[in-house]
């Protein structure tokens, strides 16, 4: 599960920070960038005297390349905030520690689904995000075993929408009291099938 902090913890209210992590995609740029900048900080060295022009242009290169892994790095904290209060879950984006943006607000009794995101037997997808008109992310990577979905209706945009987040067993435990009959049996279901998956991996640790 990604890196989980506990701000808060009483009975009608709860936080918990979810700290995103670096995408590949990111991760690509950041060393193409790198890489760009040693090739201008080298082409510089080398032709400057030959070609005086070239210390100008290698000097802005430089520059750039610099501002953008800056801007990749900085850009990349990114913090989830979820906040439980008597029913209600919200849940922020949060910037470089600075700027906030609101993902969504929902009642948790209008919860109308909730599930693991992957199956922990296979890794595939329990859901198909593409049927579903609003898709929220706040979690700290798709590929976490412990993602979970719920389809909500959101009260910032007043519409259906499936929420990916990684609640941590507090977050779960607030939520639990407040779905309906159904999807507790459901929640039921989902905690067993993964501490019997979870036991079984120790057991194969073991004998290993």
């Amino acid at each position: 599960m990604g890196k989980l902090m506990d701000v808060s913890t009483m009975d009608n209210y709860y936080e918990q920070i979810v700290v995103k992590k670096i995408s590949q995609k990111k991760k690509t740029m950041i060393v193409i960038g790198f890489i760009l900048l040693i090739l201008v900080i080298v082409a510089s060295v080398v032709f400057s005297q030959a070609v005086p022009l070239l210390t100008i242009i290698a000097l802005a290169a430089l520059i750039g390349c610099g501002y953008l892994i800056y801007y990749i790095i900085s850009n990349s904290k990114v913090e989830y905030e979820y906040t439980f209060v008597g029913g209600e879950m919200r849940v922020e984006r949060i910037k470089r520690q600075l700027r906030r943006k609101k993902v969504c607000a929902f009642d948790v009794k209008a919860v109308d689904d909730i599930g693991m995101y992957n199956n922990p037997e296979n890794g595939e997808r329990n859901v198909d995000i593409s049927k579903h008109e609003l898709v929220l992310r706040a979690e700290s990577d798709d590929l976490n075993p412990d993602t979970y979905y719920v389809i909500i209706h959101d009260k910032i945009r007043h519409k259906p929408a499936i929420l990916i987040f990684n609640p941590d067993e507090t977050t779960l435990e607030k939520i639990r009291p407040f779905l309906s009959i159904a999807l507790k049996k459901k929640y039921i279901e989902i905690q067993n099938q993964t501490k019997k998956l979870k036991k079984n991996e120790k057991l194969s640790d073991k004998k290993e």
